[in-house]
Parts: C-alpha cells; sequence; structure tokens
C-alpha cells in the first residue's frame, strides 16, 4: 500500500505534565516526550533527542470496519548516546494487510545534532494473490540551534527502490522537513511539512493543553479529519485515547500506550 501524502503544519501547546521525581525533571525534556509520542515511528530521528529508553503499543481502527485495523509496536533502546530503533506495524486485516518490520540506528552529538538510519522490510498480502516482499531505507537529520529551537528532516526511499524489489512500481519518495520551537518552558510550537512523490496534500494544526495534573487534552484539525486526544501520564507511562472524525466518511479510535524506564545502562 502507498503511504498516505501529509504536510502538516503542528502547533502543540503544553501546560506542563506529571511525572514522579527524579524522572525527567526538566520541563522541556518533558514537553518533548508528549510531543514525540506518536511521531518516532515515522521519525525515528526524534528519539535521538529522548532522553530515555522507550517502548510504545498503538492501535487504530479507521471508518469503524474491521478490514482497517491499524496495530504497531515502536521502541528505542538507548545505551548512552547510542539509539537501537524498532518498529512492528501492520495495516490491515487477515485476508489482506501490509506489515513492515523496520530496524536502525541513531546517535545525538553533544545533544545538538542527530542522526538515524533504518532498513525496512515490507510484506503485502492478499488472498489469492501472491505475497509481494520489499525492501526500503530512510534517513533522518536533527539540530539544535538551542534550547528552545529544533529543525529536523528525513527521506524515505532516497534509493528509489521498488515494490517486490525488481518489481514495475516505486515506492513512494517521501521528504519531511519540520521545526519545534519552545518559547517558553511549558509551551511547545511545531511545524511538519511531508511530501510523497507522487501524492497529495494535508495541512492542519494542532492544540494540546493540560487543564488538570496528570491530564492533557489535544485538539487537531486538518483538512481531512478533525481529532480529539486525551493523555494521561503516570509516572513512567503515558496512556491515550484518541477519536478523529474524517470528513464526508467517518470516525476513527485510537488507543496508544508507551513505558519510559527511569534509567538507561
Amino acid at each position: 500500500m502507498m503511504m498516505k501524502t501529509k504536510i502538516i503544519v503542528t502547533i502543540m501547546v503544553f501546560s506542563g505534565l506529571w511525572l514522579t521525581p527524579p524522572y525527567l525533571g526538566h520541563a522541556q525534556e518533558r514537553l518533548f516526550i508528549a510531543y514525540t509520542s506518536d511521531l518516532c515511528s515515522d521519525m525515528p530521528v526524534l528519539s535521538c533527542f529522548v532522553p530515555t529508553s522507550y517502548a510504545g503499543l498503538r492501535f487504530r481502527n479507521d471508518f469503524g470496519t474491521k478490514e482497517l485495523m491499524h496495530a504497531e509496536f515502536s521502541g528505542n533502546y538507548r545505551i548512552q548516546r547510542n539509539c537501537l530503533l524498532a518498529s512492528v506495524t501492520h495495516y490491515g486485516y487477515a485476508d489482506y494487510g501490509n506489515a513492515q518490520l523496520a530496524v536502525g540506528y541513531g546517535r545525538d552529538f553533544g545533544k545538538r545534532f542527530a542522526f538515524s538510519g533504518r532498513i525496512q522490510y515490507i510484506v503485502e498480502h492478499a488472498r489469492g494473490y501472491p505475497t509481494r516482499h520489499s525492501l526500503c531505507t530512510d534517513f533522518g537529520f536533527a539540530f539544535k540551534f538551542s534550547k528552545k529551537v529544533m529543525l529536523f528532516s528525513a527521506v524515505h526511499n532516497p534509493f528509489m527502490m521498488r515494490y517486490g524489489i525488481v518489481g514495475q512500481d516505486v515506492i513512494p519518495l517521501k521528504f519531511t522537513i519540520g521545526c519545534v520551537y519552545a518559547p517558553i518552558q511549558k509551551l511547545l510550537l511545531s511545524a511538519i511539512t511531508a511530501k510523497d512523490l507522487p501524492g497529495g496534500w494535508e495541512i492542519g494544526c494542532r492544540f494540546t493543553t493540560q487543564p488538570a495534573a496528570p491530564l492533557l487534552i489535544t485538539v487537531d484539525g486538518t483538512n481531512t479529519h478533525l481529532g480529539f486526544t486525551i493523555h494521561w501520564i503516570h509516572k513512567t507511562f503515558l496512556f491515550s485515547v484518541k477519536t478523529a472524525w474524517y470528513y464526508r466518511i467517518s470516525v476513527s479510535p485510537e488507543i496508544g500506550g508507551y513505558y519510559y524506564p527511569h534509567n538507561n545502562p
């Protein structure tokens, strides 16, 4: 299946997260963990600036149909400045779907610059048709100008690899660029722009706030959907429940959970 083209403009507003000391005592670090919780599987370079290892699960049901289920596991095992990245995703159901296994490596240098690289093994299956196996790569880069400003970018399938490895169809080439800006300690603003070749456009914004610890609420909207998310943070765990309304189609519910251990080797 071809990846959905996106151009996303994201604005995230956080008014502080509650975590038990001494875990991630700096407020901006807590903000960044919440910001990257649902992005690291697609933008693994962001994992390099998450100051701890983590593991997470997400499940989404598009439009209330069993044929359009999305399941994802992602994780980052951090050894000092080195990050071992892994994710497993599946979209579809037993009769047809798309499964991806990705493994990679990332590293940050002096907490200013980071890079990541991954290789993905893709399996497309459909009842009555041959299974198609593919390989793909992606690379990401991020640079912090200061504690308040960071730029990041990524390219997916830069070598123009094909479905089926030697097939006729090229896996879409995707470029992503974005920035994160923290004007004050408890506010995080970001913008992300992504483009698949070929592909369409999607433009939107997101607002996240914390009305009462440890509860956070996110409202996001694009030209394709409106979404509402409740986050709950307790010690080293982050839980989220989301529902998104896709115009003229239906509603897609999503749940997720992430674990961030205290220490790293």
